[in-house]
């Protein structure tokens, strides 16, 4: 199921070729309102990479400086000044405060692994150390989507050690559920993805919705998180 997916997005030869993608990304939606972070996360450029966990993002943060996430480490370098810089970003979320509201290091952790996750996909499943699982399938819309349960790697940058994919009957990416570990194990996420982009032979997701997942498949159907939106996608 996975090797039909990656063929069906474009294929693992010709993504294997490639070193990085640049886009345009917008999160908009309640968590992020909630948060008080919606109005400095629009129309913002970044650059990632296919090989390895790194995404610059610019502008982010006071006056227009470039934030980076590398290999778990954030830092944030302004115009003028000392560049800041934490090794170990997601450790900052062990604080009772990130609950409610999230520092500028905080920010672009999650936003650096979760552009460098669902810019992607379902290519970020070429990622060495995973493990995959036939997990069935589901009806969904009229259609048949199969399911894979998907276990990452200790360390690796996502939202949760195990995560469900589902592929409709074309191989496309249609859903795909997670908790968000940084937050909470009930922090549980079901995201769909709403419209695809070609670029260079690519299909990559453009438009994204997150539901708050419940129990088994199910989630709240009149509840969106957020919304993330990846527009002006290149490849190199």
């Amino acid at each position: 199921m996975v090797d039909r997916a990656i063929e069906a997005h474009g294929g693992e030869a010709r993504w294997k070729q490639l070193s990085a993608l640049r886009l345009t990304w917008t999160f908009r939606g309640l968590m992020f309102k909630l948060r008080l972070r919606e109005a400095s996360l629009r129309r913002v450029g970044a650059t990632l990479s296919t090989r390895t966990s790194r995404v610059e993002v610019a502008p982010f943060g006071p006056a227009g400086s470039t934030g980076l996430f590398e290999n778990g480490a954030v830092s944030v370098q302004p115009v003028a000044g000392a560049l800041a810089r934490i090794e170990d970003g997601r450790r900052s979320f062990d604080s009772l405060r990130s609950l409610f509201w999230w520092n500028d290091f905080e920010m672009l952790y999650f936003a650096g692994y979760v552009l460098w996750n669902y810019a992607q996909l379902p290519f970020l499943l070429l990622q060495p150390g995973l493990t995959f699982h036939d997990a069935g399938s589901t009806t969904k819309h009229g259609a048949r989507w199969d399911k894979v349960d998907v276990t990452f790697p200790a360390g690796f940058p996502t939202h949760s050690p195990k995560q469900t994919f589902y592929f409709g009957p074309d191989g496309r990416l249609q859903r795909h559920d997670y908790y968000v570990a940084i937050m909470n194990r009930l922090a549980r996420g079901a995201r769909f993805i709403h419209a695809y982009q070609n670029v260079d032979g690519f299909q990559l997701p453009s438009r994204i919705e997150m539901k708050l997942g419940t129990f088994g498949e199910s989630y709240l159907p009149g509840v969106s998180l957020g919304f993330v939106d990846l527009d002006d996608v290149t490849v190199s």
